[in-house]
């Protein structure tokens, strides 16, 4: 197959990488100013890309999102117009909220979304770090990508595992709520995921828990406090020596996730009449954190 991966970081060079090594044909769409990429995974040799080809666009038998949520927007802007109408487009990110951007940008083509538990470092400008073996997830968001269950054994064959689901939202609200436990903490403390497994966090992460619980219920997503807690300790656990990507941003001064990860689930508790006094801090000292960024 013929791919365009919009967003060069770590995350999108791993997917290039894999599916290149896969044998399909794979090309970049970045904001850089450039017509090539070189791209290799420590200890293999690099590979040079083709980068931001209108032609290649529009010849793409699929485009692969890996720019963070609050980049969707952007990228979609400046890729839509090129964009062939039956082509696949997938997302993949962490967070929710950008299924009604895509929706309502690109009405004619097949939609999915995914998630991968897959961990990914940039190591240098044309380094990545595969730094931990994940799992990914993918389903359709309107008729036509739900079609296109054939994807997940394109995407098995070049990083497994990859399952289809019938109803990704599912899946992305157990990634969120994972998220929500080990990303702002970690990113707050500077340290590695393995800290929140540390008993002095467990009454912070109870609270956490009880909320996004009570969140994913209202939301039609049956689960329970300690089922949220579980799977978090579980990620943290299998992760203890990975840095979460808010911890990255944060660490680079860059803007970070936060608004697609607590901050949405905030957001659909305050419609379901939830309070979230746990999330709604951690919210705000990562929010502060960013805009103190300019100021020191």
């Amino acid at each position: 197959m013929r791919f365009t991966i919009v967003g060069a970081g770590a995350v999108g060079s791993l997917w290039a990488l894999k599916l290149h090594e896969a044998g399909h044909s794979v090309q970049f769409w970045t904001r850089q100013s450039t017509d090539t990429l070189i791209r290799h995974q420590e200890g293999s040799p690099q590979k040079v890309f083709t980068a931001n080809s209108l032609e290649l666009v529009q010849e793409s038998d699929c485009l692969l999102f890996c720019v963070k949520a609050f980049q969707v927007k952007e990228a979609l802007s400046s890729i839509a117009a090129h964009v062939h109408k039956d082509t696949p487009v997938v997302f993949l990110h962490n967070g929710m909220g950008t299924a009604e951007l895509a929706l309502s940008t690109l009405p004619n083509n097949p939609l999915l979304l995914a998630t991968t538990s897959h961990g990914s470092l940039k190591v240098s400008e044309e380094t990545i770090k595969h730094t931990g073996l994940g799992e990914t997830r993918l389903g359709g968001i309107n008729s036509t990508g739900n079609q296109c269950d054939f994807l997940a054994e394109v995407f098995q064959h070049a990083l497994p595992p990859c399952y289809w689901e019938r109803s990704i939202e599912r899946a992305l609200w157990k990634k969120l709520a994972i998220n929500c436990m080990i990303n702002p903490l970690t990113a707050l403390l500077q340290a590695q995921n393995g800290v929140i497994t540390d008993p002095q966090y467990r009454t912070q992460l109870d609270a956490l828990s009880d909320e996004i619980s009570l969140v994913m219920c209202a939301e039609g997503m049956a689960t329970s406090a300690k089922e949220v807690f579980d799977s978090a300790i579980a990620v943290a656990t299998a992760t203890a020596e990975n840095y979460s990507s808010m911890n990255r941003d944060v660490y680079y001064r860059r803007p970070s996730e936060i608004e697609a990860i607590t901050g949405f689930l905030i957001h659909r508790a305050s419609i379901h009449g939830i309070a979230t006094p746990e999330n709604t801090r951690l919210y705000h000292a990562i929010k502060e954190l960013e805009q103190s960024y300019d100021h020191t």
